[in-house]
Formats: C-alpha cells, sequence, structure tokens
C-alpha cells in the first residue's frame, strides 16, 4: 500500500475535484426540479392570460366563456440512465382543463367560480443537452 503526502493544497483540490465529479454528475437531476418548477410557474402564467382573454358570447340568460387551465398537482419524473454516457430525459406530468364561466353579464361571468369542462392527462418530455433541459 502507498501512501501519499498531498499536504495542505493538495488534499484541498482533491476535495474540490471529487465535490465537482459529484455535482456534475447530479447537475442534470438538480436542474431538472428548477426547470419543472419553471415550466409549472409558465403554466400558471399562461392560465391568468387565458382567463383575461376570455371571448365572452351571449347565452339564454346572460354570458358565458371558455379558457384552459392547468393543474398546481404535477409530477416531475427523471427516467434513470442506464448508460453514464446515455441523455437524460425527464418528464413533467400534470392536468390541461378547459373551463367555463357563466354570469348575468361579464362582469358577473368573470367573478363567478369556473366549471371544469374537460381534463387531458399531459406528459411533457425534456431531454438534457449541452447543460440545459430543453424541450
Amino acid at each position: 500500500m502507498r501512501i501519499f503526502h498531498l499536504g495542505w493544497c493538495g488534499a484541498w483540490a482533491l476535495v474540490l475535484a471529487t465535490a465537482t465529479v459529484t455535482a456534475a454528475g447530479d447537475r442534470p437531476a438538480e436542474q431538472f426540479q428548477t426547470f419543472c418548477a419553471s415550466w409549472m410557474d409558465k403554466l400558471a402564467v399562461r392560465e391568468r392570460d387565458n382567463l383575461r382573454q376570455i371571448r365572452w358570447v351571449a347565452s339564454g340568460d346572460g354570458v358565458e366563456g371558455e379558457y384552459v387551465g392547468y393543474s398546481q398537482e404535477h409530477t416531475c419524473e427523471l427516467k434513470s440512465l442506464s448508460e453514464p454516457k446515455a441523455t437524460p430525459v425527464g418528464k413533467i406530468k400534470y392536468q390541461e382543463l378547459r373551463y367555463q364561466k357563466r354570469g348575468a353579464s361579464a362582469s358577473e361571468a368573470e367573478a363567478a367560480a369556473p366549471r371544469a369542462l374537460e381534463a387531458t392527462e399531459v406528459t411533457e418530455i425534456f431531454q438534457y443537452k449541452k447543460g440545459k433541459w430543453v424541450y
């Protein structure tokens, strides 16, 4: 058995190198959690925009309008890599919801609670390329 004396600087360099390898190995997983949260935030913004842009249509008892929203419940899955050089793949699953609002007037309909008309399960698949997650 050989014992090498690295000295303070050498030991610190070894610790940094080990930490860098570990961080680099976990980087796609760590980044995917952040990417997933960011993706869901973008969907929340899109839902608010959709809600503001409802086109009200006259109905028998006032007006009604529809818009698309997204569930807050979601899953972020990272496919385990079978080979070290395999491209990391992540999935985000959530529901896309079609809502309707109704009221005697547009302002009353805007204030009304939405009614879900349809729910569609969505699975988005992403890959990790050149140090970042892409769609």
